[in-house]
């Protein structure tokens, strides 16, 4: 795709396709701390930020809360000082960490995102939202090729993680430009969220430059 291509799609689709709306986040039920489930058919995709349960010890719960509704609201210095006060609390838990680095990601500072991603994988590697904030760090660092490997590792355990697949297209796409696995990654998402029109048009763009 030419460069001009690229541009023309404009950084309003760019963040259409990789961020998730608070009132999508807020309106999801479930548990995103927990692994989307190994099954034979497509997962439900997850929120970005993983939401309490059996994950949060009990007398920290109130804190983590107040922490997410903060989060929710955007308030993203006040959710992080929150967090701050439930990992002195239970810092071996890496739900706290994972949601402290989103909030350092919306506002921009990175290398703090970066250290709170490292410790979540530390103190459980295979965390799946984890590993997908840390692909989305990778490419916001220009750093495509560990983005891809992360992605393409965490389907293997995870093949029916859709929002997985949606961001591995979006770094075949726009900034590789390796076409076809654009199109394989975007036809796999959107037959996971057939509900989400959009991809349709992502796959119809990807086929006219692959000439299908």
């Amino acid at each position: 795709m030419k460069q001009a291509s690229a541009n023309g799609r404009g950084a309003a689709g760019l963040i259409r396709r990789t961020a998730l709306s608070a009132a999508v986040i807020a309106a999801l039920a479930g548990c995103a701390g927990e692994p989307p489930k190994q099954e034979a058919k497509p997962a439900q995709v997850q929120p970005a930020e993983v939401k309490p349960a059996a994950v949060i010890a009990p007398e920290v719960r109130a804190d983590f809360d107040a922490a997410m509704t903060r989060m929710n609201a955007k308030d993203y210095p006040q959710g992080i000082e929150l967090l701050g006060k439930v990992i002195a609390q239970i810092p071996n838990n890496p739900v706290p960490y994972i949601n402290r680095a989103i909030a350092h990601i919306r506002m921009g500072n990175l290398k703090p995102a970066e250290d709170d991603l490292k410790r979540a994988l530390e103190l459980e590697p295979g965390h799946p939202v984890a590993n997908n904030e840390y692909g989305l760090l990778y490419r916001k660092t220009g750093r495509f090729g560990e983005a891809r490997q992360l992605y393409e590792s965490l389907l293997l355990k995870y093949p029916y993680y859709p929002v997985v697949h949606k961001n591995l297209g979006i770094l075949c796409d726009l900034y590789l430009r390796d076409y076809a696995c654009a199109l394989r990654e975007y036809e796999a998402y959107s037959s996971a969220m057939p509900e989400d029109k959009t991809a349709k048009v992502w796959i119809a763009d990807v086929q006219r430059r692959l000439g299908k």
